[in-house]
């Protein structure tokens, strides 16, 4: 594994890495911070009893991977992904802060998707958040499977099927096999998600990757 022999090393790296690989494991030293260049990639825990939480996804722009000793969850590519990697060496850190804070802003996004109470409140303040980060008109292509948002969420695989087909009857949302959705009613969506309008246009999750990488 590539991303494991470059792990030793305390060098600034971009990373291209497949489907399903591997970005580092719960447990392993925490030598680096990440930002994602493209692709999607996904980190969880996995729990003393085997099962998995996930934690959150990571899409362009996003950092992830911010520990202080050990890393707390487990990281892997949902697509093919390239990714950007930093050492954490404060001595060499123009600001030694700056991964925390832009983690921080990373972790809003699950914050308030979370703080949402119902299945209908919470898909659709995930399909908000995946139109501001990954849509073009409207059309999202989810990279994720269905039992990945589940476990995101907090919902069964049948929750989640169950809400998208009663916002598609509604017109709400239009779905092209399970991957593709298109948004027909922006304004319904967010009142449905709880939030007032323009709420995508205000969250802090679009950072500029020169300026804020380094």
């Amino acid at each position: 594994m590539l991303l494991h022999i470059c792990d030793q090393t305390w060098t600034e790296a971009v990373l291209d890495m497949d489907q399903g690989e591997t970005v580092f494991y719960q447990g392993d030293p925490a030598r680096h911070w990440y930002e994602v260049v493209s692709g999607t990639v996904r980190s969880y825990r996995l729990l003393v009893d085997g099962r998995r939480q996930l934690v959150g996804f990571h899409f362009p722009g996003d950092v992830f991977g911010v520990d202080d000793r050990h890393c707390s969850v487990c990281a892997d590519c949902v697509t093919k992904a390239r990714i950007r990697r930093f050492p954490i060496n404060p001595e060499k850190m123009a600001d030694p802060d700056a991964p925390y804070a832009r983690a921080y802003h990373t972790a809003k996004r699950v914050i308030y998707l979370m703080g949402h109470r119902t299945a209908q409140e919470r898909l659709a303040t995930f399909l908000l958040h995946a139109t501001d980060r990954m849509g073009v008109n409207g059309e999202i292509t989810l990279p994720m499977s269905r039992s990945d948002i589940a476990d995101h969420l907090g919902l069964t695989i049948h929750t989640v099927s169950r809400t998208l087909q009663a916002m598609a009857r509604a017109g709400v949302i239009e779905t092209h096999g399970r991957q593709n959705v298109s948004i027909k009613d922006m304004q319904e969506l967010t009142r449905l998600a709880g939030e007032f309008e323009g709420f995508v246009e205000i969250m802090p999750f679009q950072d500029n990757l020169q300026e804020n990488s380094r």
